[in-house]
């Protein structure tokens, strides 16, 4: 009966190493499936971060083009104004400098 007892506690013994080897192999593959998972999804939502990112930026620029377009517009206006002088304008413009330098040093 003793020989019995201690052949039960040895086989309970087997099973119960054998339930703790199959524990850890499962808790194993649990944390590597989690930690797979928990990095497809921080990669998701760094994809997703990065797309709302370009959006934004997208954006600010169009609203900025869309500010900037009316005085981009003023300035080539002004400039072709400026180009498109008339002769007689020109002339004037410079004997008005050349007056100005010849009576700031024809005075000395």
């Amino acid at each position: 009966m003793a020989l019995g007892a201690i052949e039960e506690i040895r086989k309970a013994e087997s099973e119960a190493s054998e339930l703790i080897k199959k524990a850890t192999t499962q808790a194993k593959e649990i944390v590597t499936k989690a930690s797979i998972e928990a990095e497809k999804e921080f990669n998701d939502v760094i994809a997703k971060a990065k797309a709302k990112a370009t959006g934004l930026m997208n954006e600010a620029v169009d609203a900025g083009n869309k500010k900037a377009e009316p005085i981009l517009k003023k300035g080539k206006s002004e400039a072709l104004d400026i180009l498109n002088l008339s002769e007689e304008k020109r002339n004037n413009a410079v004997k008005l400098v050349v007056e100005r330098i010849v009576k700031v040093h024809g005075n000395s």
